[in-house]
């Protein structure tokens, strides 16, 4: 199963953000990927998610898999909390 969310973050990600939703990523079974414009980062890598430095608006988390639903709820948590 395939599911998308839209995610707003009000405050800058930081290393240690990147650090925490990539190993929060990494635990789930399915494919995820953030959508940033119209770029595609895939969550489970540290190398593509330092791309989200510095960032702060509006991205799309998707998944792909038996545990999309779980993956999306979790990582959207991180990606929003302060």
């Amino acid at each position: 199963m395939e599911l998308t969310t839209p995610c707003l973050m009000t405050k800058h990600f930081d290393h240690q953000k990147i650090l925490k939703l990539v190993s929060k990523a990494n635990q789930f079974d399915s494919y995820i990927l953030i959508v940033l414009d119209q770029k595609l980062i895939n969550a489970k890598s540290i190398l593509s998610a330092a791309a989200l430095n510095g960032i702060t608006g509006q991205i799309r988390l998707r998944a792909k898999g038996t545990d999309s639903e779980q993956a999306l709820e979790t990582l959207k948590q991180i990606c929003i909390e302060c």
